[in-house]
């Protein structure tokens, strides 16, 4: 996962903004104790951080790799 690929993912799965918050806002103990953005700033592979966001806000497993699905292929992700 490439850093433009984690922010399409973000927006996809939080849309409206509010994945971009969550990023700068939330702190995963997962990640150090760092926020997403400062984990990827912090140079953790962005795929690491997906992965620490989705399991903190609880998403299916299916979104572990919605950076490979294409979203006018399947509204449902």
């Amino acid at each position: 996962m490439r850093h433009t690929e984690f922010w399409d993912v973000v927006d996809r799965a939080f849309p409206g903004g509010h994945g971009r918050a969550l990023a700068h806002d939330l702190v995963i103990p997962e990640l150090g104790s760092r926020t997403a953005e400062e984990a990827l700033e912090a140079h953790v592979e962005p795929q690491k951080v997906w992965h620490a966001l989705r399991l903190a806000m609880d998403l299916p497993e299916s979104y572990e790799f919605l950076h490979r699905k294409n979203p006018k292929r399947n509204s449902n992700n």
